[in-house]
């Protein structure tokens, strides 16, 4: 059975008897006048058909007797693939979804009209709706989700409409076989970018030319693209956890941090790593790099089934306060959120911060990010090393161990550089 066919059985088993859901892929959002911004489907809309088109729809309907799935596309336009690109066929919907029962987009209505109805419904007595509520979701110009379940609660009074996101939560979190190998190759490419780039980083190179041959070069492995906007900082714009100007130029010495990773089948890498433009870590950055790095481990090993990301967090800020205390970076009546102020672990998969419920102990099978991290503004020192990880309730399996993080690694890597 296919990947996309079993999500959908598990989120059925999930819904309540006598009920129906609607997860709608988005369309695009007009940037100014007649632009549009580059459509991003709804990653719970794809999880569940494998489909990236706009203005598509999957119903899935749970009778009393049988389970129903219908999927919606727009109609086949030669005009519009003339203008807009290539647009599915029936039949290439039905393929990609395995969904067999797919319609137009025009009959959407009639079919959620058919499948709440209070009296000669044919599934039995359907008494709530999903829908899918995540923010921003748009269905057509200054129309989203928000506003099509005001309006299905007027429409059909005797239906419970509730929001279908903590169902995605609990399918999401853990992470299939499938899924776990498209995050590895995921990181791997982003592995192979990180070598292209450092081997065509030099000084006076501007941060936007640095991150120009990272994103660039994912093109040639790869047409998904970034898994989100590239960052690169030098120096002391490190401190800044989503450094967005990237117009200073690299200097001859100092580190320089990287966030970034490319996607693969719609899987998103997510790693930092900070490196020495001169090949070799020393000073006070040494001493920094090195407690940060010493904290990545031991978060690893920390994380496993039945703690929560809070549980992390504390971890995190404990070790940090403590090293940093040892080492003489700061002193123990300072706070240590004065120089770690982000969060140490997120979830990962379809969207870099993918769907969690941060409460939730975790389980086997989740993929995280941990990343540490510390910034010293008086130094001009950033540092953050991520990884991510997978929790298998014995040793954790480091998706990313391939990318070099421990300094001798690092300084041969540097030296090596042709």
């Amino acid at each position: 059975m296919q990947e996309n066919v079993l999500r959908r059985e598990r989120l059925f088993d999930l819904m309540e008897e006598g009920s129906a859901a609607i997860i709608f892929a988005g369309t695009s959002k007009i940037a100014t006048a007649d632009e549009a911004y580059p459509f991003k489907v709804n990653t719970n809309f794809f999880y569940l058909t494998n489909i990236r088109q706009e203005n598509s729809a999957v119903l899935l309907v749970k009778g009393l007797s049988e389970h129903k799935t219908y999927l919606f596309v727009d109609e086949y336009s030669e005009l519009k693939e003339k203008w807009t690109g290539k647009r599915l066929t029936f039949d290439e919907a039905r393929e990609l979804s395995d969904i067999d029962s797919v319609h137009s987009t025009n009959d959407l209505d009639t079919f959620i009209s058919l499948a709440l109805a209070k009296e000669n419904n044919q599934y039995g007595n359907i008494s709530k709706f999903y829908i899918d509520l995540t923010p921003e979701i748009r269905i057509k110009e200054r129309y989203d989700t928000v506003d099509f379940s005001k309006s299905a609660e007027e429409k059909f009074p005797h239906i419970k409409i509730e929001n279908i996101n903590p169902l995605f939560i609990t399918l999401r979190m853990v992470k299939s076989d499938y899924e776990i190998d498209c995050l590895r190759k995921a990181i791997a490419l982003t592995h192979k970018g990180i070598i292209y780039t450092l081997n065509n980083l030099k000084p006076g190179k501007f941060e936007y030319e640095v991150a120009d041959d990272f994103e660039m070069y994912g093109r040639t492995l790869n047409r998904e693209g970034l898994a989100f906007d590239t960052i690169v900082a030098y120096g002391k714009n490190a401190t800044c956890l989503h450094y967005p100007q990237q117009t200073d130029k690299v200097g001859e010495d100092g580190l320089i941090l990287f966030d970034l990773g490319y996607n693969y089948g719609g899987y998103s890498a997510d790693i930092s790593r900070t490196f020495p433009v001169n090949g070799k870590y020393e000073g006070v950055a040494k001493l920094i790099y090195q407690t940060v790095l010493n904290c990545n481990k031991a978060v690893i090993e920390y994380l496993h089934p039945g703690i929560t990301n809070k549980d992390a967090q504390e971890f995190t800020k404990e070790f940090l306060k403590n090293e940093c205390v040892r080492v003489g970076l700061m002193s123990e009546d300072e706070d240590i959120l004065k120089y770690y102020y982000h969060g140490v672990s997120h979830s990962l998969g379809l969207d870099t911060h993918d769907s969690q419920d941060r409460t939730k102990p975790y389980e086997i099978g989740n993929v995280v990010t941990v990343e540490p991290g510390l910034y010293f503004a008086k130094y001009g020192v950033g540092v953050r090393i991520e990884d991510d990880v997978l929790i298998t309730g014995s040793v954790n399996d480091v998706l990313s161990r391939d990318i070099p993080k421990e300094i001798e690694d690092i300084e041969k890597l540097m030296k090596s550089r042709g």
